[in-house]
């Protein structure tokens, strides 16, 4: 699960906006949004500096915890 969706519209821009910025298709950014697609690995950067937040923020970490309690 990610944040994408959340952060994107905390920073006031359309998912158009953000596509044309990171020259990718809105169809990816809203694939993205949903969890049907991830960002590429070297897109993070660039998506986090967009977004105004750090990477880590996009993806959540609530579940990544929650296994790792689980684990111990």
């Amino acid at each position: 699960m990610n944040n994408i969706r959340q952060l994107r519209e905390r920073a006031k821009i359309s998912q158009g906006m953000l596509a044309q910025e990171l020259g990718v298709s809105q169809q990816a950014v809203a694939q993205w949004e949903v969890g049907a697609a991830d960002p590429r690995w070297y897109q993070a950067p660039a998506l986090a500096k967009a977004l105004n937040c750090p990477i880590a923020a996009l993806f959540a970490c609530d579940e990544v915890s929650s296994e790792a309690t689980v684990a111990s």
